[in-house]
């Protein structure tokens, strides 16, 4: 694939929500860790979506235009906002089954069908479109990239147990300056008090073998975290994880042992 252009695919793996009505702005951003109110037509932010403990319902990205939003979003997102309409001017379709969604690997988009909504992706341009692109690579090569960049997944790295800053996503998906949302109060605790108690990192493991989902991580023989996700990087020439670990092991070149084997913390994810 020497210079094919990198496409995916992930028209099934998440999904497309439009939302109209005149009081979508104020919804959204009642709802949302960004500030979706600053937010011009053809302009996008990344942002996660949290219940009242501050633990994540879902997360994706929010493109504005102009007389809607279109939101690009984790799976099963879209009951939970329902929920909150109570008498809001606010109507959520999912348009899934009509817009895909590809995700174009590297710093230049290319040629993208006409009539698509771009946004930045860590891994390179998100493309939604109701015209179909060419995929050139599959899950297993994606799944490589993105766990060499240290990006976490919806439902692999995080969940509905997760706080947006243990995954990383503080700098991309929180804004301090905006007005109240659902879940602020935690989120404005932890950054008083400057930390969470676990913390994802990316791994590097020194053997051949690839961890499982859940395998413990050790130090001193006591249990200090668990991978989350796995791959071997053939471009590293080595297995390389994402995983939790308490916050006092979060730190680069952080020494830990996974199955007798030595592994340690190449990044902390969102650093």
């Amino acid at each position: 694939m020497d210079r094919e252009t990198l496409i995916a695919d992930l028209s099934g793996r998440r999904n497309r929500l439009r939302v109209t009505g005149v009081d979508r702005v104020e919804f959204l951003h009642g709802q949302s860790t960004n500030d979706i109110q600053r937010l011009q037509p053809g302009q996008s932010c990344y942002a996660a979506f949290l219940n009242a403990k501050g633990k994540m319902r879902g997360e994706g990205q929010v493109i504005c235009l102009g007389d809607a939003f279109l939101l690009e979003v984790s799976t099963g997102l879209a009951p939970s906002l329902e929920k909150f309409i109570i008498t809001e001017d606010v109507t959520i379709e999912d348009v899934s089954a009509s817009m895909g969604e590809w995700l174009v690997v590297g710093e230049e988009v290319g040629e993208v069908p006409p009539k698509s909504e771009v946004f930045r992706h860590p891994l390179g341009w998100g493309v939604i479109t109701s015209s179909p692109m060419t995929a050139t690579i599959g899950e297993e090569i994606l799944e490589v990239l993105r766990i060499e960049v240290a990006v976490p997944k919806w439902g692999v790295d995080m969940d509905e147990n997760s706080i947006p800053n243990e995954a990383g996503l503080e700098a991309r998906a929180i804004s301090y300056d905006k007005g109240c949302y659902i879940g602020q109060e935690t989120i404005a605790r932890i950054k008083t008090y400057g930390h969470v108690n676990r913390r994802l990192v990316q791994i590097g493991l020194a053997g051949e073998s690839v961890p499982a989902h859940g395998d413990k991580l050790l130090v001193e023989g006591r249990e200090v975290g668990q991978v989350t996700s796995a791959v071997r990087s053939s471009r590293l020439g080595k297995p390389l994880a994402l995983g939790y670990v308490r916050r006092e092991f979060a730190t680069v070149g952080a020494k830990l042992n996974w199955n007798k084997e030595t592994a340690e913390v190449l990044r902390v994810c969102g650093e």
